[in-house]
Order: C-alpha cells, then structure tokens, then sequence
C-alpha cells in the first residue's frame, strides 16, 4: 500500500518539481543521480521519490543490478543492504555499503563509536550515555507551489546518524526524505 501511494507521489512530485524547476535544462534521471548527494540531503526530496521508485533489484536503470549492486541478506526485517562495485567516500569515510530503512537511504561506516562525526556534522546524540548514538540535524524544511495546480509539496530533509543492532560495530549516516502532498488551499 505504502509503494502505491508513494508511486502517486512520485508522478505528482514529478509534475511538481518540473513545475518548479522549469528553468532546468536537463530532466531528472534517476540511473545517475550521484548516490553521496542522496546520502548528505544534496537531491530534493521529490527527485528522492523518483529515485526510490526507480531502484528495484532487476535490470531496470537505476536499479541495483545496473548499478552492479549486490544485495546482501537482511540485517533486519527494517532494513535492506547492499554491497557496491566499488567503495564509496561519503563524509570522510570510506563504505562499500549502503542501506535503506523507510524513507532513509544511509552509508554503513566501519566506525564503532560515531561521536567524533556526528560533532563533524552537527549532529547531536540524543542517547548520550548509552552506548548508541542516535541523532538528525535538519537540512531542508521548505514547500513548493505547483503555479498551474496549486498542490504543495512539503518537502524536510534531515541528515541522520546512528547506531543500529542490526549493524553492530557500525555507524550508519544518510538522509532521510519525508515529503507531505496538500491540496490547494
């Protein structure tokens, strides 16, 4: 139910963000979108959609096997993973795993203790004490008018780090996209 209703989303987005980006030269294409812009918040939260729409398991552009992918078995029922072709510098650190939760695509860092790059990043631990960290500093918080339809699109980004059991000894960083469609007013 959720992929359906974000598949609506991802159309209408799609309309909204050419609506207005329209000064934009090339369209979106998710088979080259820059996954470290995924991960630091970089993309907006509507080409986000069209990306997690596109990427599948199968051949299709964008999806993991053309982007030579390998998907790893299940951390957790939460989380998927893969391993890359080829490692991946994201926020000074090196990877060659990523993984999706929600709405969240995250970079898997071999780093047990994530203090030191969360104060990198701005990012306060709100489980200080406990052994985990757990924390977001919020990068975009905006909405966009579709001028023809008057439909908004409320788009927040947050940049997210975290200890997870799923991945123990590990630090997991990336963003997580929540956008919000509302009608005309």
């Amino acid at each position: 139910m959720r992929m359906k209703s974000m598949a609506a989303l991802a159309v209408l987005m799609s309309c909204s963000v050419a609506a207005a980006n329209a000064a934009e030269t090339a369209p979106f294409d998710a088979a080259t979108v820059d996954i470290a812009d995924i991960l630091a918040c970089k993309i907006d939260g509507g080409h986000y959609v069209g990306f997690s729409m596109s990427f599948s398991d199968d051949d299709s552009p964008g999806g993991a096997k053309a982007r030579g992918w390998v998907r790893l078995p299940p951390p957790s029922p939460l989380f998927s993973a893969y391993h890359l072709p080829k490692p991946l510098n994201v926020f000074g650190q090196t990877t060659s795993t990523v993984a999706f939760k929600g709405s969240a695509m995250m970079a898997v860092l071999d780093l047990q203790d994530a203090t030191a790059l969360g104060a990198q990043q701005g990012v306060t631990n709100v489980l200080a004490g406990t052994g985990r960290f757990m924390g977001e500093r919020l990068v975009d918080d905006s909405t966009r008018v579709d001028a023809e339809t008057g439909f908004r699109f409320k788009n927040r980004s947050s940049l997210k780090i975290t200890s997870n059991p799923a991945f123990p000894g590990k630090t997991l960083i990336g963003c997580e996209y929540d956008g919000e469609l509302q009608p005309p007013a």
